[in-house]
């Protein structure tokens, strides 16, 4: 009698499968059956089981586009516009100092000039107050050799008017020209003080003048709007013969490689255990709706949440080589990868057996290795849950029967 080659021996574990082959042996050596190197060795078939490929953890969030370094440009003065830059107007990209919109600057102009004849004034005055304290100066030393003479001769007639060679008379003469001599002194130093004080005045007035004239100056460069750096403008519609109030709004203008993302977090998600990936300095990755993708990174978390629905704003910086093509206020998916090195999966509750246990499959071989996971998070569907460098491998989502480790599967399509 020859063994039927349809013959099937299934088996859910190694332990059974022994027992299974060591009773077949036994039952056709009873039966006088020759046993023959075929069925020496029972063939293992393969349990069917359902697997995933497990991918690092993401969170994926929808927020809008703007500009992290935006400022205002307003007009510093009232007036009726003369003159717009139409290239920066159909273009809307303005350089560094460059001029965008133009005031009527004719009465501005006037009291700049005036200003400045003023102080042409001011400094011909101090030039005049300059030579007065100079003529005063030298009239003082004047002073001083006249009555030096004169106190030379009132002491040589006082000796002689000792000695009798003089009269009383002739020394009454000689005493007035001397107290004539040292009021002279007196006056020339006075009148030295009187000089000074007047170039102190006229250097005060002077230093006034140069105020006005910065100030003029500043009135009328207000009369220009320009562009402080270069960027790109937003609401520059700007016309000739418009009149504007000073401080309205004219434009605003941006760094175009400098853009953000915000983006918004639950409180909870923030505080949990699993949250170790949502750090500043994380990597995000941003998809915009034609597909194209910039990467990112967390800059900010806001110091408050919203009152009424928890929520956490946090700032991502898009990466400078890509924020250019991105278009202020657009909408986009943002990706917050946790990093490789923290292990962390979103596996379905069906995947754990027993406590913490997870089945992985060995590509190569097929067969179950048994791993214990951490539990990180367990929730009604899905658990997170941390797997050691198990990142890209396929996990045994679900299986009817019974696992042990090396047992032998075929793999159906990874979920």
């Amino acid at each position: 009698m020859k063994p039927d080659a349809s013959l099937e021996i299934r088996s859910t574990t190694p332990h059974r499968l022994q027992s299974c082959r060591c009773t077949i042996l036994l039952g056709l050596c009873a039966m006088g059956i020759a046993i023959t190197p075929e069925l020496s060795v029972a063939q293992e078939q393969a349990l069917p089981v359902e697997t995933q490929r497990l991918t690092l953890s993401t969170d994926t969030i929808f927020g809008n586009v703007r500009a992290s370094n935006i400022s205002s440009l307003s007009y510093g003065a009232r007036g009726c516009i003369v003159d717009v830059s139409e290239d920066a107007k159909r273009e809307r990209v303005a350089q560094a100092g460059q001029v965008l919109v133009k005031l009527d600057d004719l009465r501005s102009l006037l009291a700049l000039r005036t200003a400045e004849a003023r102080l042409s004034e001011l400094t011909a005055v101090i030039e005049e107050r300059q030579l007065a304290t100079d003529a005063a100066r030298a009239d003082d030393r004047r002073r001083k050799q006249e009555l030096d003479l004169v106190t030379e001769e009132f002491e040589r007639s006082s000796v002689l008017l000792g000695r009798g060679l003089i009269n009383e008379s002739t020394m009454d003469t000689i005493e007035r020209r001397l107290m004539d001599a040292n009021f002279a002194a007196e006056r020339a130093k006075e009148a030295i003080a009187n000089a000074e004080t007047a170039i102190k005045r006229a250097e005060i007035a002077l230093e006034i003048g140069e105020l006005d004239k910065e100030s003029a100056e500043i009135n009328h460069a207000m009369l220009l709007l320009t562009a402080p750096f270069d960027g790109v403008l937003v609401g520059f519609n700007a016309n000739v013969g418009d009149c504007v109030q000073e401080g309205e709004l004219a434009a605003r203008i941006y760094v175009p490689d400098q853009k953000s993302v915000d983006i918004y977090f639950r409180i909870s998600r923030l505080t949990a255990t699993h949250a170790s990936g949502l750090s500043i300095g994380a990597t995000v990755k941003i998809t915009r709706v034609n597909g194209q993708v910039c990467n990112g990174a967390i800059t900010r978390f806001d110091i408050e949440a919203t009152l009424e629905s928890q929520f956490v704003e946090a700032t991502v910086d898009v990466e400078v080589s890509c924020a250019p093509s991105l278009y202020l206020n657009e909408a986009v998916e943002v990706e917050v990868v946790q990093s490789a090195i923290e292990n962390t999966y979103l596996v379905p509750n069906s995947a754990i057996f027993g406590e913490n246990t997870v089945f992985l499959v060995d590509e190569q071989t097929l067969r179950l290795v048994a791993v214990e996971a951490e539990v990180v998070l367990r929730g009604e569907q899905d658990t997170i849950v941390r797997i050691p460098n198990a990142n890209g491998r396929l996990l045994v989502k679900y299986s009817r029967a019974a696992l042990v480790d090396g047992l032998a599967v075929e793999m159906r399509e990874p979920g």
